[in-house]
């Protein structure tokens, strides 16, 4: 946190008053758990008793969100004369929304220090302010993947001012709690309840991007069946594609990926086996170099998850490879085709992954491969089948497992999909049973993209950092003190179609950005905020503008706006 010097005693003195943070940490036997694919609304309850009164400012707690990803976190609590969430799970008038505040992902691989992030919290532009007595408390997560924590039994901490207790967790509001995860008997909650005592000033000082830039361009392409997902990932996925075929057919420098009616093409005696190691890859020579999109290879990676790709991806860039994530995916270091699970050919009696050239197509089959649980029988059968002379790859699904069963969240997850080496824009997800067509497009690109350097607090300064630009050239970040709301004032008229105005440029001024090197310009604008608490709750907008003769007839593209609330907090 950014503050002035001449604050920093006062602020220490405060806090020492008080003994917060309260730190809810789970003690042994304990595991942590994510859902791959967040639900909408996600919600941790617990019972709360307040000995002393105090201002609730802040939670922190770690998340499983990719970098910059924001969403909200809200506090709940019964109604007075309900002293516990027990019997009120799933009755939605038995709870108030208390306070809540914005929070954003640190990643989704990490420690737990490391994914922590702190949302601070207000009702009504103030703390939370919490009397003495007993209340059940929900901790809802909307828009953002919490992690999940199961211990061995139910734990209770404490300090002079606060007491937390007890736990459960809903995938959905308002529904029978979930299951402890095996072989934890319940769950809990990881994180910090932030607070001063008495009634004390607060205002929370926070950043939300809204909107979107223009002319995205997406070559990328997953579908992923999730614990989330009904019936279960195993037995979802293997409905949805045994016995169905997905093609990418090279078109211009991409694909065009559609369904196939190709068969499977069973190996033959001369089929070579690649070594049985779970959760490793091996390499596959071609007699033909195969173009892809983006160059050129004479060796194929095949990694036992079921992943192929043109050059090394065992190591997955802020992720495991034996769990499948399409962040991670859209991260990978080389391109690559996917039906990616946590198989493992090293289980005792499981086929095994073989591979063999036939003219100038080559087949790699996992060959009733099993995935967990190792005491399971649950093979799968299929193959990835590469034309070294058209490029065209087909992966061919003769039977996919079914029962699942790891017991582990993520255990039974799959994607399947493609996509270029490197960081890739989020495509959103296809669906196998419904495709038509879809054009993956290469070279990608991001939108221009505005981002902020640390929270609008009162006093300090922020930089507005405009990113993606195309070219060499100059722009315009504009911030002003009226919001254009999402998805904006459409710019066709002006020559700009496909971007959108979030703000009114009429209300606020204008800065120049370039990359160009001049003295005095960069791609970031440093915006002082006033040290006046009179202006917290102030919003102020941003949204930058870059010039690019061949984006469109005006010659410019749009960012993504940011809305920044100011704040002592």
């Amino acid at each position: 946190m950014k503050i002035y010097s001449s604050l920093v005693g006062a602020v220490l003195c405060v806090a020492a008053s008080a003994q917060s943070p309260l730190n809810v940490y789970p003690i042994a036997p304990v595991g942590y758990f994510g859902w791959n694919t967040p639900p909408a609304i996600h919600t941790n309850l617990m019972n709360i008793a307040v000995a002393s009164q105090i201002t609730l400012q802040a939670l922190a707690t770690p998340l499983l969100t990719p970098v910059g990803q924001t969403g909200t976190l809200e506090i709940w609590l019964t109604n007075p004369g309900i002293t516990t969430y027990v019997g009120s799970e799933t009755i939605a008038a038995n709870w108030t929304l208390a306070a809540s505040g914005l929070i954003t992902g640190n990643g989704t691989t990490g420690s737990l220090v490391t994914l922590s992030a702190t949302s601070c919290q207000s009702i009504g532009g103030a703390g939370l302010v919490l009397n003495p007595g007993s209340s059940g408390l929900m901790l809802r997560y909307v828009g953002i993947t919490p992690l999940l924590v199961g211990v061995g039994v139910p734990q209770t901490f404490t300090n002079a001012e606060l007491t937390v207790s007890g736990g459960a967790i809903q995938y959905t509001p308002f529904t029978a709690p979930n299951a402890p995860a095996a072989p934890y008997t319940a769950w809990a909650w990881r994180g910090s309840f932030i607070y001063q005592p008495g009634v004390f000033p607060h205002a929370c000082a926070e950043s939300e991007k809204y909107g979107a830039g223009c002319y995205t361009v997406l070559g990328s392409a997953a579908q992923e069946w999730t614990d989330s997902t009904p019936g279960g990932p195993a037995n979802a996925s293997s409905i949805a594609l045994t016995g169905k075929a997905l093609q990418f057919l090279p078109v211009g420098s991409g694909y065009l990926m559609l369904p196939a009616t190709t068969a499977f093409v069973p190996p033959t005696i001369a089929a070579i086996a690649l070594p049985a190691t779970d959760d490793g890859e091996a390499t596959v020579p071609l007699t033909v170099p195969l173009n892809y999109s983006g160059g050129s290879t004479n060796t194929l990676f095949v990694h036992s998850n079921g992943i192929v790709s043109v050059g090394s991806n065992n190591t997955m860039p802020g992720g495991l490879n034996y769990v499948p994530e399409i962040a991670t995916m859209l991260q990978a270091t080389n391109t690559a085709w996917y039906s990616w699970k946590d198989y493992n050919p090293a289980e005792v009696g499981s086929g095994l992954i073989v591979y063999e050239e036939v003219g100038t197509t080559m087949y790699i089959t996992f060959n009733g491969v099993e995935s967990y649980p190792a005491p399971l029988l649950n093979p799968s059968t299929f193959q990835f089948q590469i034309d070294e002379l058209t490029g065209a790859v087909t992966i061919v699904w003769q039977t996919m497992e079914a029962a699942g069963g790891t017991g582990f969240l993520q255990g039974s997850d799959l994607i399947v999909g493609y996509s270029p080496g490197g960081a890739s824009p989020n495509p959103g997800q296809f669906n196998i049973t419904t495709l038509a067509s879809l054009s993956l497009t290469y070279p990608e690109a991001f939108p221009l993209t505005l981002n902020t350097s640390s929270k609008p607090l009162i006093g300090t300064t922020v930089n507005l950092d405009t990113t993606n630009e195309t070219g060499f050239n100059l722009g315009i970040n504009f911030v002003s003190v009226v919001q254009v709301p999402a998805p904006g004032l459409d710019l066709t008229f002006l020559g700009l179609p496909g971007c959108a105005a979030l703000l009114d440029i009429n209300a606020g001024v204008g800065n120049v950005i370039s990359n160009l090197g001049l003295p005095g310009l960069s791609m970031s604008v440093a915006f002082p905020l006033p040290n006046n608490p009179a202006f917290a709750g102030l919003a102020v907008f941003s949204q930058s503008v870059w010039l690019d003769p061949t984006a469109n007839p005006f010659g410019a593209r749009t960012s993504n706006a940011v809305k920044m609330t100011l704040g002592n907090f």
